[in-house]
Parts: structure tokens; C-alpha cells; sequence
């Protein structure tokens, strides 16, 4: 699915409220009747959210064969995730944009907090599995002392590069454009995203 745009409603601290925007299309309009958002959080510019199904179409038909909306038993309710990549824009009108994708469909975001994983029900999905498996990975990382998270400024690691040539990166403090800490390769004058960097890395100095 693509993009979708249009001028948001909520704002925090002078800027639009992903997370509230992101709630909001579910728990507002014609999507109230058929979801309950269970649990949200906002990572980074990723919004995650564990969602409950509460209606769904019926087999029978009205008179205007229309199929019927009825309620799922609550003991038939399933919890899915959801995730919706967003975007501010605050020099345009529709200052506010969003992709939206369910885990089944195998999301390359997988940074979702393990609070909400908890909340989804079980599923044979294979794309989903390896999603929900995926995150879970990544927040086990978070506790690892040695994590790139978790690494001190200063500190300076290497792994080898696909040509076998070894690559030291410095952490440097958050600076310029960089709201966060980021990684810098002196060698090749250039920083580098935390998605380039192996698991093989090295500590050579924290």
C-alpha cells in the first residue's frame, strides 16, 4: 500500500502527534465499530500497536443485500499488530503522512516493544511468525550491555567489511543533523546507519 496524506488534527509540543494520529484510525470514524487499539507506542518515526478485531460481516444479508456487521464473540477476538510508518511535513498543509501495514505482511520495521507482542494472540501466518521473531530479537539486543544502543560515546568498534578490510567506527554524542548518537568512520569521512553495522562487531574500546 502507499502513502496517505492529509492535515492532522492532534499536535504535542508544536508538532503533530504521530501516535495520537495513528490511534485515532482506529479508535475514531466508521473504524471504532470494528477495532479497539489494546496498546500503542511510538518508536522512533514507527508507530506499533497491538489491535483488537470487535466486528466483523456476516454471511446473512439485509434487505438491501448488504451484509450484516456483527459482533465477534469476545471469546473469538484475536490481537494483531499493526505498524504504520509516518511522516511529518510541517511546511505543507498535509502535514502529516502514513503507510500502514499488519504484521502478516512482514513489515521491515521490527522494532515493536515487547509489551505489545505480548498482547497479540497466536498465529499460523509464517510472514507474522518471522515478524513477531524479528522483534523479539531486537529487543533481547537491547539488554545487551554491548549492544550499539547501549555502547558509551566514545566508544569505538570495527567488524570486516565484504572485502575483508577491517572498518572502525567512533560514536560520537548527537550533533548537527543526528538527534541521537551516531556512528562515524574517520577513515572514510562519513557516519554510518546502525542498520550497515554487523553482529560481528568488535569493542575495541569503551
Amino acid at each position: 500500500m502507499g502513502w496517505t496524506s492529509y492535515h492532522a488534527t492532534y499536535y504535542k509540543k508544536g508538532t503533530v502527534d504521530r501516535k495520537a494520529e495513528c490511534d485515532a484510525y482506529f479508535m475514531e470514524g466508521s473504524n471504532a465499530e470494528f477495532y479497539k487499539v489494546i496498546k500503542s507506542a511510538l518508536v522512533g518515526s514507527v508507530y506499533y500497536a497491538a489491535v483488537m478485531n470487535l466486528k466483523r460481516y456476516s454471511d446473512r444479508r439485509d434487505e438491501s443485500n448488504h451484509r450484516i456487521i456483527e459482533d465477534i464473540p469476545e471469546n473469538k477476538r484475536t490481537v494483531w499488530a499493526v505498524v504504520f510508518l509516518t511522516s511529518v511535513n510541517s511546511k505543507d498543509y498535509f502535514n502529516f503522512a502514513y503507510k500502514d501495514l499488519s504484521e502478516d505482511m512482514g513489515p521491515i520495521a521490527d522494532r515493536c516493544p515487547t509489551s505489545i507482542l505480548n498482547l497479540l494472540s497466536p498465529t499460523d501466518n509464517k510472514q507474522a511468525i518471522a515478524w513477531r521473531e524479528r522483534c523479539q530479537k531486537n529487543n533481547e539486543k537491547k539488554k545487551n550491555p554491548q549492544s550499539l544502543s547501549n555502547l558509551p560515546i566514545g566508544t569505538v568498534i570495527r567488524f570486516t567489511n565484504g572485502e575483508g578490510k577491517f572498518v572502525e567506527l567512533l560514536k560520537h554524542p548527537a550533533a548537527f543533523q543526528f538527534k541521537r548518537p551516531f556512528w562515524y568512520c574517520k577513515e572514510l569521512g562519513c557516519y554510518m546507519p546502525t542498520t550497515r553495522i554487523p553482529d560481528s562487531y568488535e569493542v575495541i574500546s569503551a
